[in-house]
């Protein structure tokens, strides 16, 4: 039986988009864990996001309506999602031996954490609605014309992202707003996506490596550091904002200003 041949590039990329949306519907599907389930789920979405962005130039019109029930059903898991990460965060904080006031934060945190989750699944049974959605899209990313998607549009698109995280840094040196840091995270975690998804693509497709491949790699690793740092300087501010809104200044004071010893850690960014 002769060797199964590899796959086109524009052919592997349409492979991973429909892969990526069967994995955030499994995600949403995750009744053992429901919050590491929302999780996974919100972050396939931004893979799948990032990566259909390597086709924008083809996609046109297409990939707006795509990017739209993306980011609505994103939207959705977003209290969700936030609201575990504030108890995760929480933890860690706290510590293995937490002080009364983190004890009592942490509790409090959970509550409504999981109070959210009820709602949620009240108004959408076993989340079958956005399943639904899910399957939706993947049938909409299937019948983009992918075959159109070839090797100098993705490696064009990623250069142009590549100047746009530049540009996003240089702009949160002159003005560190959280606008702009939200901004530079969000463009540098889309890169370091896309530069994953491209070095898979080839793999898959059996084609050499961008002549960069080396730059390429380093910038990953780059962008991982970058994205991360600056996730968790978000985090930690959604952490203090929750705290602050449970509008009990004797308990959390001493916890907003451990939050604020662990945000001057990240002043550099």
């Amino acid at each position: 039986m002769p060797p199964k041949s590899a796959p086109s590039i524009p052919t592997a990329l349409a492979l991973f988009a429909s892969r990526e949306c069967r994995s955030v519907a499994r995600s949403l599907a995750n009744t053992k864990d429901r919050h590491a389930g929302i999780h996974a789920a919100r972050k396939g979405l931004r893979r799948l996001k990032s990566l259909l962005r390597l086709g924008a130039d083809v996609f046109g019109a297409n990939l707006a309506d795509i990017e739209g029930r993306i980011g609505k059903l994103a939207a959705s898991l977003s209290p969700l999602r936030d609201a575990h990460v504030a108890v995760t965060l929480a933890h860690t904080l706290a510590g293995p031996r937490p002080s009364a006031a983190w004890a009592e934060a942490i509790t409090t945190l959970e509550h409504r954490r999981d109070g959210r989750l009820i709602e949620a699944l009240q108004k959408d049974p076993r989340f079958l609605k956005r399943r639904h959605a899910v399957r939706e899209l993947g049938d909409m990313v299937e019948r983009l014309p992918w075959r159109l998607v070839k090797r100098g549009v993705v490696e064009s698109t990623l250069d142009d992202q590549q100047q746009r995280v530049v540009a996003a840094g240089k702009r949160v040196r002159k003005d560190a707003s959280p606008g702009n840091l939200h901004r530079w995270r969000r463009r540098a975690r889309r890169l370091r996506m896309q530069l994953q998804y491209w070095r898979r693509v080839l793999r898959a497709a059996n084609k050499t490596a961008h002549h960069r491949a080396k730059h390429d790699k380093a910038s990953t690793h780059a962008m991982s550091k970058l994205s991360d740092a600056l996730g968790a300087k978000q985090d930690l501010r959604a952490l203090r904002v929750n705290l602050r809104a449970l509008k009990k200044p004797a308990l959390t004071a001493p916890l907003t200003d451990q939050i604020a010893e662990e945000l001057k850690k990240h002043r550099k960014l």
